[in-house]
């Protein structure tokens, strides 16, 4: 009998030091490759930009730096990932300082609705900053937050085991693609952009949206604030176009770029609350007129509702 658990000690052992060694190579791997905005943001050599992106879906498909740079001759950069909200939004920006990266202007894309949350969550996406869990500010960012699922991540600091066991396919099989492939990138291009396929060739004329004030509720938006002013950023908040939501804001201190009822067509729209890719191109067009007029006062507020294409 003592032998029998001599054995099974012995293989629990041994599981227990190849799933540690599998789990540490695999966010060595990630951390190798781009396919990850994170790891995308420290593999890119440029240390300066002209203004970055950050957002949710909504600023990953609806602001695409390459048309906005193509005449104003920025260089811009787009953090944006899906599935997050202003946490992770506040999350990429502190990795964009560690990083090294520098920047004048902070472009807050989030989704409108996220605004007014007060108690935030993990969001879906964010074990995309699992190989950087030994930072810190990842780590506390993790523990920040209650549920099953903050706990792993955070415990992964110790035991990475734990969040490659959790997020398995979401993690191991793009650590593969990152060890053969280093370039590749998940779903966006050199310039972190994306964008969403034309679905319809309806066109509709637009004649009604419903009002929406925004509050800022979020403590997350007093994080972000706060830290563009302590690395001297302008934060530029910026309202994306939406099919049914027409977005009233008050005096801010900030500047503000409000397009929520820019676009009066449904042929623009992907679903509600995202262009497709004819939306993102006369969205980033007439973005670019504004934002290269405006870009260099940070302490000016700019309401910016224009003309419906």
């Amino acid at each position: 009998m003592r032998l029998f658990f001599k054995r099974i000690g012995f293989i629990l052992l041994v599981f227990i030091g190849v799933s540690s060694a599998i789990s540490y190579g695999s966010l060595w791997s990630l951390r190798q490759g781009s396919f990850y905005k994170p790891s995308f943001l420290e593999h890119i050599q440029t240390s300066e930009f002209d203004y970055i992106v950050l957002g949710s879906s909504t600023g990953l498909t609806t602001l695409n730096t390459q048309v906005i740079d193509s005449v104003s001759g920025m260089h811009g950069l787009n953090l944006s990932m899906d599935d997050t909200s202003l946490s992770s939004q506040y999350l990429m920006l502190q990795h964009f300082i560690a990083s090294g990266k520098q920047t004048p202007v902070c472009i807050l894309a989030a989704s409108i609705l996220d605004y007014d949350v007060t108690d935030n969550v993990l969001s879906g996406n964010d074990y995309r900053f699992l190989p950087y869990v030994s930072r810190a500010y990842v780590s506390d960012y993790y523990r920040s937050f209650s549920g099953s699922s903050a706990r792993i991540s955070a415990y992964s600091n110790w035991f990475p085991v734990l969040g490659m066991g959790y997020y398995n396919v979401e993690l191991f099989y793009p650590s593969l693609v990152s060890l053969v492939q280093p370039q590749k990138r998940n779903r966006f291009d050199a310039y972190g952009n994306y964008s969403y396929p034309i679905t319809t060739n309806v066109s509709e004329l637009i004649v009604s949206r419903r009002s929406k004030t925004l509050q800022l509720n979020n403590p997350y938006f007093k994080k972000i604030q706060d830290l563009c002013a302590k690395h001297d950023m302008a934060l530029v908040v910026y309202i994306p176009p939406h099919k049914t939501l027409a977005v009233e804001m008050g005096s801010t201190s900030f500047s503000i770029i409000n397009h929520s009822d820019l676009l009066h067509d449904t042929k623009y729209f992907y679903d509600d609350v995202h262009v497709n890719r004819l939306g993102r191109q006369a969205v980033s067009l007439r973005f670019r007129d504004v934002f290269s007029i405006h870009s260099n006062l940070p302490n000016t507020r700019t309401d910016a509702v224009l003309d419906a294409f």
